[in-house]
């Protein structure tokens, strides 16, 4: 039951969004999958359930927009570090509440940026932390919530939103980049993350010299057309 660490990427909203989906469809139950991304067009991603009436206005036209499957509030990825974590259903990671999962990943980045020398924490629980709640229509990286990776005078450095389903389980998150220093080592810090996601969810690190099977072309194909649609786009 490996954790493979795939390749950079870097491509528009809709492509992004949909090797993430094709990749919860078709991961295999005893595989781990973790990839990091890059937009090459200035992208906004909103949650599954916001109401597009109500996060469109609130930025440039000009701007790209893309709803998301996974839940959580807008994010604006014109300066981000984003990430993706695909775990399959063999894997007991998936058997945890999502909060507990929520904890687990950010205590592995609070680890792995303290390396770097980076001063960090998680954010306060104001409630209980049995349910991570998001305001419909929060900006991100403009509120924390629970558990949230926050600088020590609490600006937000990092957030993530999860979706389940039969095949697994989808973690998206994002790194405000403007919080970190700019000569921070991501590329570092990308594999020590995935170092610290193996011991935490004890999945040991895979190695293959082709990765090329985990990408199904026709799920991503399917998907994105998907994600382009205005039905999807403005479905609520």
């Amino acid at each position: 039951m490996p954790l493979f660490r795939l390749p950079n990427s870097f491509a528009n909203a809709t492509t992004n969004m949909a090797i993430d989906a094709a990749l919860l469809q078709s991961v295999p139950a005893k595989v781990a999958l973790f990839r990091h991304y890059a937009w090459s067009e200035p992208t906004i991603t909103f949650g599954y359930t916001q109401k597009w009436k109500e996060v469109h206005p609130q930025f440039l036209s000009s701007l790209v927009f893309c709803r998301r499957i996974t839940a959580g509030g807008i994010v604006d990825h014109r300066n981000d570090w984003t990430y993706a974590l695909i775990l399959g259903t063999g894997l007991g990671g998936v058997l945890k509440k999502s909060s507990e999962l929520y904890l687990i990943l950010h205590n592995c980045m609070v680890a792995e940026l303290t390396k770097q020398t980076i001063q960090c924490t998680l954010a306060p629980c104001p409630r209980k932390c049995s349910v991570i709640e998001m305001p419909e229509i929060a900006n991100c990286f403009q509120q924390a919530v629970a558990n949230d990776v926050i600088t020590k005078n609490g600006q937000k450095i990092a957030g993530a939103a999860i979706k389940r389903n039969r095949q697994g389980l989808l973690v998206q998150g994002s790194i405000d980049r403007q919080t970190l220093p700019h000569d921070f080592d991501f590329n570092t810090f990308s594999q020590g993350l995935v170092e610290e996601l193996s011991h935490a969810l004890d999945i040991p690190i895979g190695h293959s010299n082709d990765l090329r099977s985990f990408f199904n072309s026709t799920l991503i194909e399917q998907a994105r057309v998907r994600f382009e649609s205005d039905k999807w786009q403005e479905r609520r």
